[in-house]
This record gives structure tokens, C-alpha cells and sequence, in this order.
């Protein structure tokens, strides 16, 4: 039996819907109304020495759709695919060169990332999504966009939850266990200080006395989806327009990385333990107190020694 292209593009999501566990959106859903069932998606594969070649013209798009988009999408396929899908399917409407391309994305592939990766509570999807969907973008700094958004995350008292915004995206939608509306009172915010899924999870459980299996965490957690859509769509608008200045990790760093950079280092000249990471330090990391007795490298140092 022989399948031509679009046949397969429609088998290949219903076995990405299949492996999610989850119901998401058919073959139709993939292609924009006009597009042929030939259209390539043309970010290309077979990796080489510039995998930026083949990228996807961005074109601005409006925060609050794609918002409005990514809160349904999470009722359908979790946190990734709700980013994801929405960035992917806001690019796909606009009747510029590359819609029909974006449209060939079979999105239903980012749904494994939900709960940190099939309830793995690693990276939150929401973040897996952003740096999937802007890496295939052209005319934007990628790398900035990803890291602004990163640290967005980390830092920012999350879901935002006002009026405007919670009316704008639809929400919220889940109730509690009497069957009222879980509003922005009982939901309540909370920051990640990290972007994994696990730590982002458990402190809004904590400062919300929610269970994570409550509705009360589903509606977070679309919100979040939403939020996060709307914040990269926010810094990929700056960043096509060459006005991004967010904050891409903890000032705070700097003083950590003086001493523990990533190097070249090998055993011989090896000093102190590389850190090849922008997360913030001191979410899990103590200042060393020298005063306290330190071993190995800083017995007998000062602060002033490497800071």
C-alpha cells in the first residue's frame, strides 16, 4: 500500500495523539485552507554545519490571540502542546510566504512535553514549547528570545491573573469541588524560581493549599500555558523589531560565574567546578561563607580572593 504525503502527515499525528494518551486535533487541523496537500515544511533535517538555513519567516503576531489560543490548546493536549500549537497555528493564518509551511507542522508531536515530560516534573512544557517553536523562526535572536522567556519564568509571580487578560483568554474555565469557578482568589500565584515543572508545581501547591491533582491546578496551569504563549509571542514581536532588553538571568549570577564559568580546563589546571547554565544561582546554591571553615580550593581564603 502506497500513502502520499498527506496521508502520512495524518497517520504520523494520529500515532503522536496515540503515544500522548491524549485526544487532540485531526489532519484537517494541520493545513490552512488553501495550502496543498504538498506544501513542505522546509526547516529541513540532516543537521550539517548551519542548521539555521531553512528557517520560517516570522511575522508579528498579536500576544493576546495566541494567549487565547494556547488556554484551549492545554484543555486538549497539556501544557507543550498548548504553546506550541498556538504559536505554530497563529503563524499559519497569516497569509504570509511561509503559512502553508507552518500549517504542515504536525503540532500534536509536543504533547509528550506535559508534566515536565510524561509527569517527569523536568522542564516545564510551556518552556520546551517556546524553545521548539522560535528555534525553527527566522529574523528573530532565537537565543534571546529563549533565555528572555527562560527567565521570565523563573523569576515572575505566576499565573498573572488579571481581569483583562482572564477575560481576554477565556478563563478561568474549571471549577472547585462545590462547582464554582476557580477565580483568581482561590488560585492564587506563586514563583517557579526554577523552570522545572516539579519545583514550579509544588510552590504553587504550597502557597495555594491546592492538591496537584485538584482543578485548581489544571486552571493554573492553563493559565500559565497562556501566559507563557503570550510572553514569547511578546519578546519574538521585540525581537523582530530590534527593541529586546528582557532580563536573560539573575544579575546575581555574575558574581557566582567569576569562579565557576564553563572552561577548557583540563585535571591539571582544573580549580574550582564549572557551571554551564543561566538558571539563577542561589535558587540552590549558598554564598560561600568563609568564616564558617571551608575545605579543599577556599581553606583559608577570602571572599576578595575570587569575588
Amino acid at each position: 500500500m502506497t500513502l502520499d504525503r498527506r496521508q502520512a502527515m495524518g497517520r504520523i499525528i494520529g500515532i503522536a495523539g496515540t503515544v500522548a494518551g491524549t485526544a487532540l486535533i485531526g489532519p484537517k487541523a494541520m493545513a490552512a485552507e488553501g495550502c496543498s496537500g504538498d506544501s513542505q515544511i522546509g526547516i529541513g533535517s540532516g543537521g550539517g554545519g548551519d542548521l539555521g538555513q531553512n528557517l520560517l519567516t516570522y511575522v508579528q503576531l498579536d500576544p493576546m490571540k495566541v494567549a487565547n489560543r494556547a488556554y484551549a490548546g492545554y484543555g486538549r493536549g497539556g501544557c507543550m502542546y498548548g504553546v506550541f500549537d498556538a504559536i505554530v497555528q497563529e503563524l499559519a493564518v497569516q497569509g504570509h510566504e511561509d503559512a502553508c509551511q507552518f500549517a504542515a507542522i504536525p503540532t500534536n508531536f509536543a504533547a509528550y512535553g506535559g508534566g515536565g515530560i510524561a509527569g517527569w516534573g523536568t522542564l516545564c512544557g510551556c518552556l520546551n514549547a517556546t524553545a521548539m517553536a522560535v528555534n525553527v523562526l527566522g529574523g528573530v535572536d532565537r537565543a534571546a528570545v529563549i533565555r528572555s522567556v527562560y527567565r521570565y519564568y523563573e523569576k515572575t509571580p505566576m499565573p498573572r491573573g488579571d481581569a483583562a487578560f482572564l477575560e481576554a483568554i477565556g478563563a478561568p474555565t474549571y471549577k472547585d469541588d462545590g462547582g464554582a469557578l476557580l477565580t483568581p482568589d482561590k488560585v492564587g500565584q506563586s514563583v517557579a524560581n526554577s523552570i522545572l515543572c516539579h519545583t514550579s508545581v509544588s510552590l504553587w501547591s504550597k502557597a495555594s493549599k491546592y492538591g496537584s491533582s485538584h482543578n485548581a491546578k489544571f486552571e493554573r496551569c492553563a493559565q500559565v500555558t497562556a501566559e507563557i504563549a503570550y510572553i514569547t509571542v511578546k519578546y519574538l514581536n521585540e525581537s523582530l523589531a530590534g527593541t529586546l532588553n528582557a532580563e536573560t538571568q539573575s544579575p546575581d549570577n555574575a558574581s557566582c560565574m567569576g569562579c565557576h564559568a564553563s572552561s577548557k580546563a583540563e585535571p591539571e589546571a582544573y580549580i574550582s567546578t564549572d557551571v554551564a547554565s543561566q538558571m539563577e544561582c542561589k535558587t540552590c546554591h549558598s554564598p560561600h561563607d568563609v568564616e564558617a571553615g571551608l575545605t579543599g580550593i577556599h581553606e583559608g581564603a577570602t571572599c576578595n580572593d575570587c569575588h
